[in-house]
């Protein structure tokens, strides 16, 4: 998956644990590997969308979260939004910054605020992200209704199934995506997942079983992105090309799911 939507569910997860464990004082991500790249991180609340400057109200994830605590906030969300652009495929806009819309709902007694991520460059070599989640107020969640992981699970392994199939008889040499999927499916069978790219993703409890391997398999399957990814296949063959994109579809929305799904399945 992509560094803005890794960041974001590592705040999901971990701040839910910080949330639920008021004997922890302080949790601070600053090495967390979602943060690996990022020179500058902000919170900062909005009164509307178009407000070019908010109020800052906190320049680190540990302050961000005791002020999230100090407020009331029980619970913190991945928030998906349904993709509306025909112009454009959904998987193929995840390769651009901020190309599809994603945030962090905090919920409270009072309302519920949105945290929309705004990645800019900037930034030093090796740290050329700057960060800022920017705050919106709403009367209402934008959280949808928890599925059951068991079916989420089903539908990711089929999806990968297919695409991995695809990648070994289409008559190109995709045996580096081939053997992503094949890593993908054994994480979702596996006894003991482990994050192969942040592995420091989620908090040491508060997820089960199916979450970890659904989250795991969704890093290695997840192979949307820029040049020399996915996306910048193509085949001559019309036939072949309209199932690479029918599969590829298929493969991003199972995706999303599965990883919208396992995030917020937090428990502790």
């Amino acid at each position: 998956m992509n560094g803005e939507l890794a960041q974001l569910i590592a705040l999901v997860a971990h701040g839910n644990y910080f949330l639920t464990h008021p004997e922890i004082h302080s949790l601070d991500l600053s090495t967390n590997s979602t943060f690996n790249f990022v020179n500058s991180l902000c919170f900062a609340l909005y009164k509307n969308k178009s407000e070019t400057k908010g109020t800052e109200i906190a320049s680190s994830v540990a302050d961000w979260f005791t002020i999230l605590r100090q407020q009331g906030v029980k619970r913190l969300w991945n928030i998906g939004f349904q993709w509306d652009h025909a112009n454009i495929a959904e998987h193929i806009a995840v390769a651009f910054s901020g190309g599809v819309p994603i945030a962090v709902e905090s919920d409270s007694t009072q309302d519920f605020v949105l945290w929309y991520p705004k990645w800019t460059t900037g930034g030093p070599s090796g740290k050329p992200w700057n960060v800022e989640y920017r705050g919106l107020h709403f009367p209402f969640s934008h959280a949808i209704e928890l599925m059951e992981l068991d079916e989420v699970k089903t539908r990711l392994h089929l999806a990968i199934s297919q695409a991995d199939d695809f990648s070994r008889h289409c008559g190109l040499d995709l045996s580096f995506f081939a053997d992503r999927f094949t890593q993908a499916l054994n994480q979702l069978d596996s006894q003991k997942p482990v994050m192969p790219f942040n592995q420091d993703l989620l908090p040491e409890c508060g997820y089960g079983l199916i979450s970890r391997q659904v989250l795991a398999a969704a890093q290695l399957a997840y192979v949307f992105g820029g040049m020399g990814s996915w996306n910048d296949l193509g085949f001559p063959d019309p036939d072949m090309q309209k199932q690479y994109e029918s599969i590829s579809n298929i493969l991003y929305q199972a995706l999303k799911l599965a990883i919208l799904m396992a995030s917020n399945t937090f428990s502790c």
